[in-house]
């Protein structure tokens, strides 16, 4: 980690799409973590470009990603929940290829996030991450979420069954 990268972290574009769709497909690859494998999203183009226009009409939701040399390695999202009575609330969720772990781009990522929500309608911001993965803790607990409860067997990995924990953060 001595290098020093140029990181650029911006709002998707429909153009992004194919990467996008690679990159999840590296990245499922790579974690357990994650709600799909090495199959990624299971999305044609043409889809992931239709999310990624959702994204950018939506006033209360957004798609980041993360590029090095002009190449995807990681994304965010902030999704609005659509019900009327929940739509003060919003999902976050966040990947990042293994090789640039450790260098602040989840960080970053997060930073973004929050400064967007921080300025929107949103009141709550939740996501679910799994409980062995102690890193990802760590980088939402230094963003202030808090752990709020247990969700049993959320995950299937390799046959057996990975618990996650639900961590929100309230905004002022």
């Amino acid at each position: 980690m001595t290098e020093e990268l140029e990181i650029d972290v911006r709002v998707a574009k429909a153009q992004d799409a194919r990467a996008i769709l690679g990159l999840c497909e590296q990245v499922g690859s790579e974690t357990p973590y994650l709600t799909f494998g090495e199959e990624g999203l299971n999305l044609t183009v043409q889809e992931e470009v239709d999310i990624i226009n959702k994204y950018n009409k939506a006033q209360n939701s957004i798609l980041l990603v993360s590029e090095v040399d002009d190449q995807i390695i990681g994304m965010s999202n902030i999704t609005q929940f659509n019900a009327a009575k929940q739509r003060h609330i919003a999902e976050i969720g966040i990947c990042l290829v293994e090789e640039y772990w450790g260098y602040g781009i989840a960080s970053m990522m997060m930073e973004m996030m929050i400064e967007f929500a921080e300025n929107s309608d949103l009141k709550v911001i939740t996501l679910e991450v799994a409980k062995r993965n102690e890193a990802a803790i760590k980088l939402y607990e230094k963003f202030g979420f808090e752990i709020v409860g247990n969700l049993r067997k959320r995950l299937k990995v390799d046959g057996c069954y990975l618990d996650s924990f639900v961590m929100e953060k309230v905004l002022d």
